[in-house]
């Protein structure tokens, strides 16, 4: 076992590296179904993303160079379950599950290679990185084909940009209901019944 040795005010901080874990998935109400597994797993992926980047800006005459971008330039992310598992020190039914959380909240997608190839990750942005510039919803046709792991289906979704943003809520629902013989005592969690 390790000895405890705390940080003294008379050294000099020495910087380590961290995971950037972004603030919106703790802060946010959209977020608050992410267990900390899944957002420990978006910070990686996030940190793995800016790998991405990083190797767009760099050797730009070299030839053989792997590109981490698809025809319609979104970025992608490598990284294998046996990696992720190692670095988050958890099992497969874990990371299994952090992944279908991120899916759902809308924050990775992920396209099958195949032959033994790792998927390619597709990190998404949260919410407060989606700029109100950048959120142009149309009607739209989503047919079924779609190479990303989903179920397949074909919509037609209308959506509404303020049902999305969390801008409005519509309590219209509410309107003539007759609460007078409700027990209020009963809402407390820890009232004996």
């Amino acid at each position: 076992m390790l000895t405890f040795v705390p940080h003294k005010i008379s050294e000099k901080y020495k910087k380590v590296e961290f995971y950037r874990v972004n603030k919106d998935l703790c802060d946010n109400e959209l977020y608050k179904d992410l267990k900390p597994t899944s957002i420990l797993l978006y910070a990686l992926l996030c940190d793995r993303l800016s790998v991405s980047y990083a190797n767009e800006n760099k050797d730009k005459n070299f030839k053989n160079k792997l590109h981490y971008y698809d025809e319609n330039e979104d970025v992608y992310v490598i990284y294998t379950r046996i990696d992720l598992e190692k670095k988050l020190h958890i099992g497969k039914q874990s990371l299994c599950s952090a992944f279908k959380e991120l899916v759902k909240a809308n924050l990775i997608r992920e396209l099958r290679q195949g032959k033994n190839k790792p998927n390619k990750i597709y990190v998404g942005k949260t919410i407060s990185e989606i700029k109100e510039e950048f959120v142009n919803w149309k009607v739209e046709n989503q047919t079924s084909g779609n190479p990303f792991l989903c179920p397949q289906e074909v919509l037609k979704s209308e959506t509404n940009k303020n049902n999305i943003l969390n801008k409005k809520n519509n309590y219209s629902n509410y309107n003539g209901r007759d609460y007078s013989n409700m027990d209020w005592s009963k809402l407390y969690a820890n009232s004996n019944f």
